[in-house]
């Protein structure tokens, strides 16, 4: 009997000394993350880092401390295969290429050369981006740079002439913002139809509110709430809408589901039950099975290939990459939740 009680006390502190020892290797590693995470933030600060985003998610930083912009794309062969490609203005304004190429000018009168081209582009006074006597773009004193009147991403902090080099000249070539003009003139046309359907479609709503006041949502302050901004999806025949915190609608305002507003989280359906998962770019179905990636440059590649199979382009345009074929829109200025929306269909438009 007293062998038996020896037994069961050495269990227990043997049992007790191993849930110690597990406290403690969890206490180790909370620490661990949170000093590294301490040491990227004061990394961050001390380099002066200035994030930029494209299409909603963050492609890349500027680093001021040595006027490098570090895109968040890689290079895919050659002696640099696998690191980050990186751009640098250096203190005389040459644009050096991470290969050591000169490959452009940031002039003091607000004029940048690039792709060869002596005046590429000219930065007004108002934020406004010119070239060959055209306004092209927009950079507000917020950092957001809209190309045609389009939001295409934020560089908060970052200087108006650099931000003009990165999204029109790192980003974009002639060529490539002539074939976004048609593009988004084409995008700019169904806006406008869509706008007025809109338009018909509140109108209708306002008429069955005054009908049923009950209904109203006014609270007893007289206050209003402030209207969430919302973006059209168009797949096919479907119709349907996405606001600014990641609710999806079907075309009669019926809640679908809901995106998760940050980089990464749950999809869920109109009851909240999980329908998938957004994490550092990847998309994945209920069970975690992935069902695509999303660069921060708006490609898609699925499981087993980093090919890609598909992209979100300007205006939030998805064009299957084989064949080019145009598969929906949705205008949210976020290239994962277009991805989720119109090529996952995990909303089933």
């Amino acid at each position: 009997m007293k062998r038996t009680i020896r037994i069961m006390v050495v269990s227990a502190t043997m049992l007790l000394g191993v849930t110690s020892a597990q406290a403690q290797f969890g206490n180790l590693l909370g620490g661990i993350k949170k000093a590294k995470e301490t040491v990227e933030k004061v990394n961050k600060k001390r380099n002066g880092d200035i994030e930029f985003t494209r299409g909603g998610n963050q492609a890349g930083v500027f680093r001021t401390r040595t006027g490098e912009f570090i895109l968040n794309q890689t290079h895919p062969d050659g002696d640099l295969k696998g690191k980050k490609v990186v751009f640098k203005v250096e203190e005389n304004g040459d644009v050096k290429y991470d290969d050591g190429r000169k490959i452009g000018e940031v002039h003091g009168d607000g004029t940048v050369a690039f792709h060869g081209e002596q005046n590429y582009l000219s930065l007004q006074k108002d934020g406004s981006v010119v070239m060959d006597g055209e306004k092209v773009a927009f950079i507000d004193d917020d950092g957001r740079v809209f190309i045609y009147d389009v939001l295409i991403g934020r560089a908060t902090g970052l200087d108006k002439q650099y931000a003009a080099l990165l999204y029109l000249g790192i980003y974009h070539n002639k060529e490539t913002l002539a074939k976004t003009k048609v593009e988004l003139a084409e995008v700019k046309r169904k806006q406008e139809a869509e706008a007025k359907r809109q338009q018909e479609f509140a109108a209708q709503r306002k008429a069955e509110a005054a009908k049923n006041p009950s209904r109203s949502s006014g609270n007893s302050n007289g206050s209003t709430q402030q209207k969430v901004r919302e973006y059209t999806i168009e797949k096919g025949s479907a119709r349907g809408y996405v606001d600014e915190n990641g609710v999806v609608y079907n075309w009669g305002h019926r809640k679908l589901g809901q995106l998760p507003k940050g980089s990464s989280g749950d999809i869920t359906d109109d009851v909240g039950h999980k329908i998938g998962s957004v994490w550092s770019g990847d998309i994945k179905d209920a069970y975690g099975n992935l069902l695509c990636h999303v660069s921060s440059g708006g490609s898609i590649s699925v499981k087993g290939s980093t090919a890609t199979v598909a992209e979100v382009k300007a205006a939030g345009r998805v064009d299957m990459s084989k064949d080019s074929k145009t598969i929906g829109y949705c205008n949210c200025n976020n290239y994962v939740w277009t991805a989720a929306i119109i090529f996952c269909n995990l909303f089933r438009f």
